[in-house]
């Protein structure tokens, strides 16, 4: 459970960095188009070469993979758009920096660590790699807007520390309840959290990531992908 917290607050700490950098440095936009792109493409990566892989393993042909990829699209689509009042699934994303969509990102990423903990193969480095780079031009783009809207220094960094937390509490939880149920169980958890993931990264990342940084933004995708897989096949947790 201890370390399980450490690596969840390993990871989180990169919305503490993000936060103490917008509030530092004038933030250049193509530069951070590109960090989007970055944690974008490494997420994509670690969700379809680890996370995705573990859960068909643990799943069986049971079909829990494709009904947690399904449900945890459908929960984040409604949390991103769809809960707010008089707006469709279908209407264009808003940035709107909102705790409960960024809190609801962070359980999910702590969920993709945690399937590493307990599938056997242990943490990889793929993984938590691509949950930091998410989290650091998420907090970087979202500091600007939280200060226009009036909130301190302090009370900034005061929410990106309480996401940090949130992601070592979620990572320790989760280990924990992932160790006690079935496998097919823990499968469908990880399609679900895989299938939340990828729905964030389409709807909010990539729009965001274009909107700053055009096409460049492609690249660093790309790239981003081929290094969380490097990592993946370097560390044998393919």
């Amino acid at each position: 459970m201890l370390q399980a917290f450490g690596w969840g607050m390993l990871a989180g700490s990169s919305y503490l960095l993000g936060g103490l950098l917008a509030l530092r440095w004038r933030v250049n936009s193509v530069l951070l188009g590109v960090l989007t792109g970055l944690g974008a493409g490494a997420l994509l990566s670690a969700v379809a070469y680890k996370l995705i892989d573990e859960a068909g393993r643990l799943a069986g042909g049971s079909g829990f993979v494709g009904a947690g990829l399904i449900g945890g699209a459908v929960a984040t689509s409604w949390v991103v758009n769809g809960a707010r009042r008089d707006t469709r699934l279908s209407a264009p994303p808003l940035h709107e920096p909102r705790f409960l969509v960024i809190g609801l990102s962070v359980v999910a990423e702590s969920i993709v660590i945690s399937g590493g903990l307990v599938s056997g193969y242990g943490l990889s480095a793929a993984v938590l790699a691509a949950v930091f780079l998410c989290g650091v031009p998420e907090a970087m783009a979202d500091t600007g807007p939280l200060r226009k809207a009036g909130l301190t220094r302090r009370h900034v960094m005061s929410a990106w520390t309480a996401m940090t937390i949130l992601c070592g509490l979620s990572v320790a939880v989760f280990t924990l309840l992932l160790t006690l149920v079935p496998p097919q169980l823990v499968a469908f958890v990880l399609a679900f959290a895989g299938g939340g993931v990828l729905t964030n990264v389409t709807v909010r990342m990539v729009p965001e990531g274009i909107r700053d940084a055009g096409a460049a933004t492609g690249i660093a995708i790309a790239i981003g992908f081929g290094l969380s897989f490097a990592l993946v096949e370097i560390v044998g947790a393919h």
